[in-house]
């Protein structure tokens, strides 16, 4: 059996992207040529690794067995070239970092640029989604760490505490209820501009309102805090967010804060990464930097 380091990019790539003809992009392959390679790879291993689904290819359980192996196989050739192309010390490559909606606008989008600053070889890959992406993201091993704002309970990753945030709720500061301290049950029957399914900030603020019976009504639902904050300077409804992202807005006095008694909206922010997939120098570089990068930003 001769398995190529070729084959398993074009494997892992396919992988990825769920397309031969898209794979065969990011490898700058000609489509008939990343189909022979991964057909050559399946007969060498005697098993088929995907399924196809429509226009797509998902991985089938033989597949899925593979991916973390030719994974961590292609990370320890990239470590081995790293290590005999740059100087002691240097870090360089390209990162590929996910984070959900908050965490990535107000943190990590701050840390990304501030790290490649500082390591000029060095480039971060950061995407932006809701929770729920970036946990499918880490799945399928096109994020090698993620960082989110809501519960993943998925035994395939590892969850690990990171910062904490406060989650403010706020309305149009010419509100009846702006700057109160209020019961919960007087908020009952209000309309809510939310944020949208997936999203950490939804998961935790609803679980919390139901906790003391708030029963919030869903009026809008947008996904970027910016559409949220919007909506309610326009008279909406309320809304919940991370203090991060309202700081401009209740310094200008263009919304203002409500205090619910007994709503606990102190947050855990959490880094996840596959279980099966060991950290890249350039991964643990990172991690450390945004560790004390973000201490006074939070």
């Amino acid at each position: 059996m001769r398995i190529t380091l070729k084959q398993l990019s074009i494997f892992e790539a396919v992988a990825r992207s769920g397309q031969v003809a898209r794979a065969a992009d990011m490898m700058n392959l000609s489509a008939p040529a990343t189909s022979m390679a991964l057909s050559e790879l399946e007969k060498q291993l005697d098993a088929r690794l995907f399924e196809r689904v429509g226009n797509r290819l998902r991985l089938n359980s033989q597949g899925s067995l593979l991916l973390p192996l030719a994974t961590e196989a292609l990370q320890k050739v990239e470590q081995i070239e790293l290590l005999f192309s740059s100087s002691e010390g240097e870090l360089s490559g390209t990162l590929n970092v996910s984070a959900s909606s908050t965490i990535g606008n107000h943190l990590m989008a701050k840390s990304a640029v501030a790290f490649c600053q500082q390591h000029t070889s060095a480039f971060v890959d950061l995407d932006i989604d809701n929770t729920q992406a970036v946990i499918k993201s880490v799945l399928e091993f096109r994020t090698e760490v993620g960082f989110i704002e809501g519960q993943c309970l998925d035994s395939r990753i590892k969850v690990e505490a990171w910062h904490k945030d406060n989650l403010l709720v706020f309305c149009h500061s010419a509100h009846p209820l702006a700057g109160k301290r209020v019961k919960p049950i007087e908020l009952r029957g209000q309309p809510w501009v939310m944020r949208e399914e997936g999203s950490g900030t939804r998961d935790y603020f609803i679980s919390a309102a139901n906790a003391l019976d708030m029963q919030p009504i869903e009026r809008f639902s947008f996904s970027t805090p910016d559409a949220i904050k919007q909506a309610v300077k326009q008279g909406a409804g309320l809304a919940v967010l991370s203090e991060l992202t309202l700081e401009k807005e209740l310094s200008r006095k263009e919304l203002a804060v409500i205090e619910v008694e007994g709503l606990v909206l102190t947050r855990q922010f959490y880094r996840i990464h596959h279980k099966s997939r060991k950290f890249t120098p350039l991964c643990n570089a990172f991690i450390g930097f945004c560790s004390k990068f973000n201490k006074l930003s939070i």
